[in-house]
């Protein structure tokens, strides 16, 4: 799959850089971060590289994920993470995950990048796009702010999934979702 860039008003997603690992490793010294995504904890400078240099353009070599940053268009300042995983070009479909720079939130990038990454997924191959007829979404119970962002694309929540996740080693229960073409936001 070839990496892609999407320009969605003051937001730039594009896919990680080797200069992007300073960034990302003061984004994820943020206990939120820790707490809820899946990212190691202590989180090393190591970890930050291992990311920008080889997991995320992997994924994009491989077809299986889609891992962009979340850029302020003007200034250029790394904002945030957002992705399609588990890619199925067979079933069409992905999961979405994201994380969010504790210096950016509350200003709705979040739910501007998500959004951008979802329409990008259901696009048509021909126009850039990966054809996708579902994306999904699931967070630990309890991340109120994934679920609100989530809600706000446009995911229905479905249900939660009992011990369905393994957080930090341990089994945890998540919320589940699900989102159409037909009902992303406009």
């Amino acid at each position: 799959m070839e990496p892609a860039d999407i320009t969605a008003g003051r937001l730039h997603l594009r896919p990680f850089r080797a200069a992007d690992a300073d960034v990302v490793l003061r984004a994820c010294q943020d206990p939120d971060i820790q707490r809820w995504t899946s990212v190691p904890s202590p989180y090393l400078a190591r970890h930050a590289r291992s990311w920008v240099t080889s997991v995320a353009p992997a994924g994009w070599s491989s077809g299986r994920a889609a891992t962009f940053a979340v850029l302020d268009s003007t200034c250029g300042d790394l904002l945030a993470s957002v992705g399609l995983d588990r890619i199925s070009p067979t079933e069409r479909s992905a999961e979405l995950g994201y994380w969010c720079a504790p210096w950016a939130r509350g200003q709705g990038v979040m739910t501007q990048a998500a959004a951008a990454a979802c329409r990008w997924g259901f696009g048509a191959p021909d126009a850039g796009g990966l054809g996708l007829g579902l994306i999904e979404w699931r967070a630990e119970v309890g991340n109120d702010a994934s679920r609100r962002v989530a809600e706000k694309v446009g995911f229905r929540i479905e249900g939660t999934l009992r011990l369905r996740a393994v957080h930090q080693g341990r089994r945890v229960d998540c919320w589940v979702g699900s989102l159409l073409l037909e009902e992303i936001l406009g």
